[in-house]
């Protein structure tokens, strides 16, 4: 690796790990925050803004990078990022806080894009699985001193956790700017035309996961008409979006899509579902709820670092099979924590393996469809998998958390957190038969 190439990677790891501290950092403070406004029951707004965020973010740079490069998006990510802290640092209602969060998950979503694109068009193929494996070492550390960081934080202002990130933002891209560049003076765009950004598709995908979730509120007839529209939306709006390459339920990139779009969803919405868990239903304070994170960080890198090494010769796609056969095994643990009065390390076991599935899948479903895409594709491909990705996250995180808010005021108190979570367990469980579907992909580490 050239040492042009080592500058941009320090650049881009900086950046991956100024996002995962502040998504664990806010994480942990989240249950505090929303009972400092009397709003627990918009808890599960906090994740859904976000990531409707992210989903507009994401269609609209795949496009922009395929067709002008990285540093347009990645630039605005930036930005829109830092606005985001601000607005939430400085929210004088939890209306404030959840449009902070939405526009963070703008510069989140275009953030995590570009630095995908980045990956696919500044390091060679047999450089991109260890390149992922690093990107989740860049959430192991801000996963061990993020969560007590907040926590420590929140005992005298949960501002301060939106706060103390702006100089991390700062710092990060001033580190990647040179290396971002230097790709960019080597981005020539493909001979086909990227269309334009299909603007009512993309608005239907942003709101379908919000009107999901609209369901789950006590409004009447008005519940089912909102999940119908919901649905609707998402039905109508992903054809239109999609790549040509990731559409539909055949081997190679679309059952890779799909894959990781089910596992993903469980699992983030199974984190949503753990951390009021671990404080509302068991008590425990956000600094122990903090490291609930912190396991499950341990799990996805180790399970990150295994799929870089050479001496596992397993394919692409074994990597995904397994993975999410893993966190499934880890839901299941889960559920059986939420129902059963079972001692902390058992739940705690269990997310360590769901984040090792993960580990196993994340990275191995990038690299995979980096494999399979042209070098004009790459922009196009990885965004399509990101927006479903993100789909899968606010859907299924929408409908976790419509049943955690539905079921809250029932008997037993346990019914609420174990329900949402068996949900999240029967779509990991799909995850694990489309993975079946992908095909074997070859691993370019043993080329």
């Amino acid at each position: 690796m050239t040492q042009g190439r080592r500058t941009l990677l320090v650049g881009m790891m900086l950046a991956v790990f100024t996002i995962a501290f502040q998504a664990m950092g806010l994480a942990t403070a989240l249950p505090t925050l929303m009972a400092s406004f009397d709003a627990e029951a918009l808890y599960p707004w906090a994740f859904t803004t976000m990531i409707s965020g992210m989903l507009a973010a994401t269609i609209v740079a795949g496009r922009v990078a395929d067709q002008h490069g990285p540093t347009l998006p990645m630039y605005l990510g930036f930005a829109l990022f830092a606005l985001g802290l601000v607005l939430g640092w400085l929210a004088p209602s939890v209306w404030v806080v959840l449009l902070a969060r939405l526009v963070q998950g703008l510069g989140a979503g275009a953030l995590n894009l570009t630095l995908a694109v980045t990956v696919a068009h500044g390091f060679s193929p047999a450089e991109r699985p260890r390149v992922m494996a690093l990107y989740s070492f860049c959430w192991l550390l801000p996963a061990f001193i993020g969560p007590p960081i907040a926590a420590w934080l929140t005992h005298y202002d949960w501002r301060l956790v939106f706060a103390t990130v702006l100089p991390l933002v700062a710092v990060a891209f001033v580190i990647l700017l040179p290396g971002l560049r230097q790709v960019q003076s080597a981005f020539h765009p493909g001979e086909d035309e990227v269309g334009p950004v299909a603007v009512w598709p993309t608005i239907a995908i942003t709101v379908a996961p919000s009107l999901i979730l609209l369901a789950g509120q006590p409004l009447g007839w008005w519940r089912l008409a909102s999940a119908v529209a919901g649905v609707a939306a998402l039905v109508w709006g992903l054809p239109r979006i999609l790549a040509p390459a990731a559409q539909g339920f055949g081997p190679g990139i679309p059952s890779v899509v799909l894959t990781r779009a089910l596992q993903a969803g469980s699992f983030f919405a199974a984190e949503t579902i753990l951390l009021v868990t671990l404080q509302n239903l068991r008590g425990y304070s956000p600094t122990e709820v903090g490291w609930a994170l912190t396991v499950g960080s341990i799990g996805w890198t180790a399970g990150s670092w295994l799929q870089s090494q050479r001496w596992l010769r397993w394919h692409r796609n074994s990597y995904i099979t397994i993975g999410a056969l893993t966190t499934v095994l880890g839901l299941a643990g889960l559920v059986g924590y939420a129902w059963f009065p079972l001692p902390l390390g058992f739940g705690l076991s269990a997310w360590v393996l769901a984040g090792l599935g993960m580990g196993f899948t994340m990275p191995s479903s990038a690299v995979a469809v980096m494999s399979l895409s042209s070098s004009f594709e790459q922009g196009r491909n990885q965004s399509s998998m990101q927006v479903a990705e993100s789909v899968g996250n606010s859907v299924v995180t929408a409908v976790a958390g419509g049943i955690y808010t539905a079921l809250l005021l029932a008997k037993p108190a346990e019914l609420s957190y174990s329900a949402a979570l068996a949900m999240t367990l029967l779509i990991a469980i799909a995850a694990v038969f489309l993975s079946l579907r992908i095909g074997r992909i070859r691993n370019d580490l043993l080329a």
